[in-house]
């Protein structure tokens, strides 16, 4: 019985030049740094968010990069940080509505007194 074996496919190289390196992007795994999970991108998108987001800078972008799931907790604390500076704001609103009210009632009181 004779064996036909298929001929593998090789996978097709993509180098991409980078500011500090030259690397092939196909097939290329990016890990979360704060999740820790994996991620793929295709190769010309990868390309150009490190282009654009991380300065050229392929390693940069290796030792930074935060998914969209990791940023996750980064959003509810701004929208904290977010409502603190409202109230904080409003807080002092308040104090110079105060103050106006109290010169209008002081101004007021010496009127009736003339």
């Amino acid at each position: 019985m004779e064996t036909i074996t298929k001929k593998g496919r090789s996978k097709k190289v993509h180098n991409y030049t980078f500011s500090d390196q030259t690397i092939n992007l196909n097939g290329y795994v990016a890990i979360c740094n704060i999740t820790k999970t994996e991620k793929r991108f295709y190769h010309s998108y990868l390309s150009n968010m490190v282009e654009k987001q991380y300065n050229n800078d392929f390693s940069l972008f290796e030792k930074t990069y935060i998914s969209r799931e990791g940023k996750s907790t980064f959003v509810n604390q701004n929208k904290v940080n977010q409502i603190e500076d409202r109230i904080t704001k409003l807080y002092t609103k308040i104090l110079q509505l105060k103050s106006l009210r109290d010169e209008l009632a002081v101004s007021e009181k010496n009127e009736l007194a003339v």
